[in-house]
């Protein structure tokens, strides 16, 4: 597999994964967080998912992918993605703190643990969210942008030989 398709594999296993499963935790974080500090809430559960989804992100490496000099607009998607990953595990990290903090408080393990505390880490959780988001954003556009002109690439390969009409080739038909 050539070095452009190793990437877009890749980029795939991270939304697949890591954004995708995250997303899910998130949502359950979100729903068990209505009554704030619940004793019978599965914290540890919780805890493990993350540091799985940090781990699933974690275990891909753009760098070890061999791009040439001259590929600059494979290295930009790489080192977009790059930054992406560092971003999700900081963020995996942040939510990580969120629920030891929440898991301490309700356990009555660590006293010291105050709602201003709380307010810091969520801060910190909402600071992560945003970057996060718009590195993805970046990062899809990259993709997508990326994706369809390896389609293209592709599918000229796939013609050569063969007289086909480009959309250039319609535009001058259509004015005469």
């Amino acid at each position: 597999m050539d070095y452009k398709q190793t990437l877009i594999k890749m980029i795939d296993r991270f939304n697949l994964e890591a954004v995708e499963e995250f997303k899910d935790i998130e949502l359950q974080i979100y729903a068990d967080s209505r009554r704030i500090f619940k004793k019978n809430k599965d914290y540890d559960g919780m805890i493990g998912r993350l540091r799985k989804c940090k781990k699933n992100a974690q275990k891909l490496d753009p760098r070890s992918i061999k791009i040439p000099e001259d590929d600059k607009l494979t290295k930009e998607l790489m080192t977009h993605f790059q930054r992406c990953i560092v971003i999700f595990s900081g963020l995996c990290d942040a939510y990580i703190q969120f629920e030891t903090a929440l898991r301490n408080k309700a356990e009555g393990t660590d006293d010291k643990v105050k709602y201003s505390d709380i307010k810091v880490i969520k801060d910190k959780l909402r600071t992560g969210k945003t970057t996060l988001n718009d590195q993805l954003n970046e990062v899809n556009i990259r993709y997508a942008e990326y994706n369809d002109m390896q389609r293209t690439e592709e599918e000229k390969e796939d013609l050569k030989g063969l007289n086909y009409m480009t959309y250039e080739d319609l535009m001058k038909g259509s004015d005469d």
